[in-house]
């Protein structure tokens, strides 16, 4: 066998190609900064149709892609928050982050609520939020924040949709410890008494903290003397217009 098919020798010829190609690719590259327009933040991104047809080209470094288009999604939403708070392309870069990361939460939370506040853009938000739950079904995290999306929805709010994520987040062993009471709350105020005292009762008879417990068992008293009098109404409380999410 010659040196050179050995495996050290067969590396060192190819760190010398790698190294005379890379020496050329930074000349080149220096060139085209001086010479060429600047791109925009995931001007790149913006050529492929989705994170779908990107993922292939990844060649098994989607985590490292992933990577890279979380600190331009990042890049993105700040300079143009910054300026003229125009996220035209923001659905369509968070799109493409999380076909790459599929279990990426953060990401999934920070463009869902960037897309319904600064992109005023509530069904994308929904979107991205609902392909989260399903590329993550065990997520309490996850579906507590969309069932917070819900509850400030601009426009008003849904309470049922929101009701249904906080529950299925209390059923979850990373689901925050108030999503239990916000389930509650909102099937409360959507009308859904019943279920309403259900909730409030497990409460009760789960919570360590007392000033929960008095909570829970005030709102079961509301309900009951609601539901004896015919008069739903009181039952519920005045919500106020969601303000925390933009709607125009």
């Amino acid at each position: 066998m010659t040196m050179l098919g050995t495996p050290r020798a067969r590396c060192l010829v190819a760190l010398a190609f790698a190294l005379a190609f890379a020496g050329g690719a930074g000349a080149l590259s220096d060139a085209a900064w001086s010479r060429l327009p600047h791109p925009q933040p995931l001007d790149e991104l913006a050529y492929y149709p989705s994170g779908v047809h990107l993922k292939p080209a990844t060649v098994g470094h989607a985590e490292t892609a992933a990577d890279l288009a979380w600190l331009r999604a990042v890049q993105y939403y700040g300079e143009h928050r910054g300026s003229d708070n125009r996220f035209e392309r923001m659905g369509h870069v968070f799109d493409i982050l999380t076909t790459l990361s599929p279990q990426f939460v953060p990401a999934y939370v920070f463009g869902g609520f960037a897309l319904a506040q600064e992109g005023r853009d509530f069904p994308a938000a929904e979107r991205l939020m609902r392909k989260g739950m399903e590329a993550n079904p065990r997520s309490g995290e996850l579906a507590f924040e969309l069932g917070f999306m819900y509850f400030v929805r601009p426009g008003g709010r849904d309470l049922a949709k929101a009701a249904e994520c906080f529950e299925l987040a209390s059923f979850q062993p990373d689901g925050p410890p108030q999503a239990a009471r916000f389930a509650a709350y909102a099937r409360q105020n959507d009308g859904n008494l019943l279920r309403a005292w259900e909730l409030w009762n497990h409460i009760d008879h789960t919570t360590r903290n007392d000033y929960l417990r008095e909570t829970a068992r005030r709102e079961m008293r509301r309900i009951t003397h609601a539901i004896e009098t015919g008069h739903v109404e009181t039952a519920r409380s005045r919500l106020t217009v969601p303000r925390v999410v933009i709607g125009g």
